[in-house]
C-alpha cells in the first residue's frame, strides 16, 4: 500500500574546509522547512566515517507540498548556498519497499 507522503533523501559532500558552513546552512533550511505546513519531518545526519558527508531525510505530506517548498525563497537561497560549498549533491525521492 502506497502512502501519500513524499520522502526525500539527500546526500551532500562538503568541499574541503566547508563542512561547518554546510552544517549551518542545512540547519537554517531545516528550521524554515519545518515551519511549512506540508513538512512532516526534516532530519539531518552527518557521516561518521566521512564527516564531510551529510544526509537529509525529508517527509512531505504530498507532492504538492514538496513542489510548494521548492518555490520558497528559503529553499532557493539554501540551494544556492549549498551549491557553493558542496562538491556533490544527490537528491532522491524514495518509495519505501519494506516497513
Amino acid at each position: 500500500m502506497m502512502t501519500p507522503f513524499v520522502d526525500v533523501i539527500v546526500m551532500l559532500r562538503a568541499r574541503a574546509g566547508c563542512a561547518g558552513d554546510l552544517c549551518e546552512i542545512l540547519r537554517t533550511l531545516q528550521k524554515s522547512s519545518l515551519q511549512e505546513s506540508g513538512c512532516l519531518g526534516y532530519r539531518i545526519a552527518r557521516g561518521e566515517v566521512m564527516p564531510d558527508t551529510f544526509y537529509l531525510l525529508e517527509r512531505w505530506v504530498n507532492a504538492e507540498a514538496l513542489e510548494y517548498h521548492e518555490q520558497t525563497a528559503h529553499y532557493r537561497d539554501g540551494v544556492a548556498r549549498v551549491g557553493a560549498c558542496c562538491e556533490f549533491v544527490n537528491v532522491q525521492k524514495v518509495e519505501w519497499i519494506c516497513d
